[in-house]
């Protein structure tokens, strides 16, 4: 297998540890070999001490040169690669992530969006839901991990007899999993010091779970004003509602097979359910929804609708991206319900 050009990226803390002790171990272990002779005075065993651990390399005047073994050792230690391996990631979040840890993924997903500022000049791998990633990208990219999302999960097995790389499946469901996919993305990249740090820092600012004196049950759809989805409990908004003290209903709906925490959704069980809080991720001009909301006769008799209980959420923040700004996303649902129902909110 030819050798693959590694970009450079930051060595991780253990790493670059290890090279110095390395190093410095191989420089003692030489240094010690070389015998004082006895007629120096202790002074004289001073200077040239000094001279061997300030110059080890041997200016003018100073301590030899290392041996070639020594020197061929350390070449080949600062010639490794321990800094971690080419990871092209089909997945935002797993993208948003590494580079908080200081990695540089070698390939990034295409948005429909605008690129965030920190993917700027990595290359972008296209994708479609029907026929996966775009391979030819992806092998240009020499990967030697992909991460994806359970999204392409179907595709899976084309994808590593194409690119005989190693394929982590990873998806954002909870808030937990945001911090086990960080740690995660920590060991495969060899910076678990640094997750450690992200995970400590994400965790400090979150604000408090809340509670509230009773249940509050919300509808959280997704998709166009004309064909819609449900968010499940078992999805990463529906743990975020939860943990702002409310409950994504209608119950026992059927999830996608293969959109994860989405489900279909029909008008008769959103009449049957009456939300109390409405959250809306719509394609589309916001306007368009609105005039959904007020027009027809079934959405706007809903007890949130006329109450004026409803949140147009981004796309970025909780479907796109999830998990890439956790605070921010508790932040605006807490803030939503505490807002409009703050009078349930538990003394």
């Amino acid at each position: 297998m030819p050798v693959k050009d590694t970009p450079s990226r930051r060595l991780s803390d253990s790493a670059s540890f290890f090279l110095m002790v390395l190093v410095s171990g191989v420089v003692f272990f030489w240094w010690s070999q070389k015998s004082v002779p006895s007629s120096v005075s202790a002074t004289e065993d001073l200077m040239v001490e000094d001279s061997a651990l300030v110059c080890p390399f041997g200016e003018a005047g100073a301590a030899p040169a290392l041996s070639v073994e020594a020197e061929r050792l350390i070449e080949s230690v600062a010639a490794s690669d321990i800094s971690g391996p080419r990871i092209v990631t089909l997945m935002p979040f797993a993208a948003d992530q590494l580079l908080e840890m200081g990695v540089m993924p070698v390939g990034v997903p295409s948005l429909r969006g605008p690129m965030p500022e920190a993917w700027r000049g990595i290359p972008t791998v296209q994708l479609d839901h029907s026929v996966g990633p775009n391979l030819e990208q992806l092998l240009s990219c020499q990967p030697d991990v992909i991460v994806t999302p359970s999204t392409y999960l179907q595709f899976v097995d084309v994808i590593r007899d194409m690119t005989n790389a190693e394929v982590v499946v990873m998806d954002v469901a909870s808030i937990a999993d945001v911090f086990q996919n960080i740690r995660e993305l920590g060991e495969m990249s060899n910076v678990p010091l640094a997750a450690e740090k992200l995970c400590s820092s994400i965790q400090s600012s979150l604000n408090q779970k809340v509670s509230l004196k009773e249940s509050v049950d919300v509808l959280a759809i997704f998709g166009t004003p004309h064909s819609f989805f449900a968010f499940l409990p078992n999805s990463y908004l529906g743990d975020l509602v939860r943990y702002a003290g409310g409950t994504v209903g209608p119950e026992g709906l059927g999830e996608h097979r293969v959109y994860k925490g989405l489900a279909p959704l029909t008008m008769e069980s959103v009449v049957e359910f009456d939300p109390d809080a409405l959250l809306v991720l719509f394609h589309g001009p916001e306007e368009s929804s609105r005039a959904m909301f007020e027009n027809d006769p079934l959405w706007s008799n809903l007890r949130a609708i006329r109450e004026g209980h409803v949140k147009y959420i981004s796309d970025d923040l909780y479907a796109m991206r999830p998990g890439s700004n956790l605070q921010g996303a508790i932040a605006e649902i807490q803030f939503f319900l505490g807002r409009d129902l703050g009078d349930r909110t538990a003394k």
